[in-house]
């Protein structure tokens, strides 16, 4: 069973062994998160070029087959090549060497999966099927995101302000008040905000 966690992938060297669709859809994310990735592929791919451009010093390629040697050095591995053999090989590679391994189309061949997520900075929200049906996390972030959209760095940050004040001045209303807070706009949040101050 997979257990929920959120990891901090800033400089941490990921290796994507493919370089189809879903190995360009994992990398752009991984990259957006801050993560170095390496793609391992045998050919160059054209619609890597604006992932090159935008993220020039952390994204890097190899061409080349699959060998373990590109991934001794990895943080994280996924597979996402479209033979099943190579990645189950590179399944069994990564627990040989205690890296931590996806397999885009293998749940038991994968030691993590990676959820649909929505994120804005300060709020991430991920959902998951555990793999089962992908599509339905999707379906569910799609509806998600116009709900949470209000909730930006800005409004967070005034949230996070509201919360240190509700719990040293106002412990007794604090449920009453944090739940009116999220039902606000920015602009009556603000206000709220300047009234329990005062």
């Amino acid at each position: 069973m997979f257990y929920p966690i959120m990891i901090d992938i800033s400089n941490k060297c990921i290796v994507i062994v493919g370089g189809g669709e879903v190995a360009h859809r994992k990398a752009r994310k991984l990259l957006e998160f801050g993560g170095k990735v390496m793609i391992l592929s045998p050919c160059n791919i054209p619609k890597f070029e604006e992932l090159k451009e935008r993220y020039r010093e952390n994204l890097d390629f190899i061409y080349d087959e699959y060998n373990k040697k590109y991934i001794e050095d990895a943080f994280l591995v996924i597979g996402a090549t479209s033979s099943k053999k190579i990645n189950k090989q590179i399944s069994e590679d990564c627990k040989s060497l205690n890296i931590l391994v996806n397999i885009v189309d293998s749940r038991e061949d994968s030691d993590f999966i990676t959820p649909s997520i929505i994120n804005n900075d300060t709020l991430t929200i991920s959902i998951s099927t555990m793999g089962s049906f992908p599509y339905l996390s999707k379906k569910i972030r799609m509806d998600m995101e116009d709900s949470y959209k209000k909730f930006n760095k800005e409004y967070l940050d005034i949230l996070e302000e509201l919360r240190h004040l509700i719990l040293h001045n106002y412990r007794e209303e604090k449920k009453e008040i944090m739940d009116h807070a999220l039902n606000l706009n920015i602009d009556e949040l603000k206000e709220l905000l300047i009234k329990l101050r005062d």
